[in-house]
C-alpha cells in the first residue's frame, strides 16, 4: 500500500516546498545549543577542578597581622651614665674639718677608712658643693686631693657667702683616694641641697 505524495507532504511539514529550510534550521539550532552547553559544562567543571587544585590560604588572624606588621625603628636607648653619689657624714652641729661621706650609689668608688677609694682606671668628673652654717663668719678654704695631688680648691668668704660649688674632669688610677677638708674646721649643713658630693666616670683609659 503506498501514501500519496501529497499525504507525505502533509506528515512531514513540507508545505509549499519550505519545510526542509525549516526543520534543517532547527537541526542548526539544537546543535549550536547542544555545543554551548557543553562549553558551559566543561567551562564549570574547570572552574571546579580549579578550586580544589587551588584553594584560597586561609585569612591571616589577627596576630599573624600584628606580627608581620613592621615595627618602626626603635630610638637607641641612652646609655647610663656610671656616677657615684655622696652625702654627707656627720652632724649640722659638728665642728669638722675632714669632711666624711657616705655611698648614696656605690659603683666605682667605696668608703674604706674615711677615704673615698678608687676601683677602676679611668676619666671622672668630679662635683663638689660645700654649704657653711649661717653663723661661719671667717674665711673657710675647702680642699679635694689623693694621696698625692690637690685637685680642687676654693675659698668661701664667710662674710659675704656661704656656699661653694667647684667641679672639674680627673684621672684618676686604681687605688687612688679622695680626701675632702675644710680650713679651718665649720659647721656645715648637711642638706642633700646644701652639701654633696658627686664623680661620674667619662670613660676607661
Amino acid at each position: 500500500m503506498s501514501l500519496s505524495a501529497e499525504y507525505c507532504s502533509d506528515k512531514t511539514g513540507d508545505r509549499g516546498g519550505g519545510g526542509g529550510v525549516a526543520l534543517a534550521h532547527q537541526r542548526r539550532l539544537i546543535r549550536g545549543l547542544l555545543v554551548w552547553a557543553t562549553l558551559l559544562t566543561l567551562g564549570l567543571a574547570t572552574s571546579i577542578t580549579l578550586q580544589f587544585i587551588q584553594r584560597e590560604s586561609p585569612a591571616p588572624s589577627k596576630r599573624q597581622i600584628q606580627e608581620n606588621v613592621t615595627q618602626p625603628p626603635q630610638p637607641p636607648q641612652p646609655k647610663e651614665i656610671p656616677i657615684m653619689e655622696f652625702s654627707p657624714f656627720w652632724g649640722d652641729t659638728e665642728m669638722v674639718e675632714n669632711l666624711t661621706w657616705k655611698t648614696v650609689r656605690e659603683d666605682f668608688f667605696k668608703v674604706q677608712q674615711q677615704l673615698l677609694m678608687n676601683q677602676k682606671d679611668g676619666q671622672y668628673f668630679l662635683y663638689l658643693q660645700v654649704t657653711l652654717a649661717s653663723h661661719e663668719k671667717a674665711n673657710h678654704t675647702i680642699t679635694v686631693e689623693t694621696h698625692n695631688r690637690k685637685i680642687l680648691n676654693g675659698r668661701i668668704n664667710g662674710s659675704k657667702l656661704s656656699t661653694l660649688f667647684m667641679a672639674k674632669g680627673i684621672s684618676l688610677a686604681k687605688g687612688d683616694n679622695l680626701t675632702v677638708t675644710c680650713n679651718p674646721k665649720a659647721k656645715i649643713r648637711t642638706r642633700h641641697t646644701e652639701t654633696y658630693l658627686g664623680v661620674i666616670k667619662i670613660n676607661s683609659t
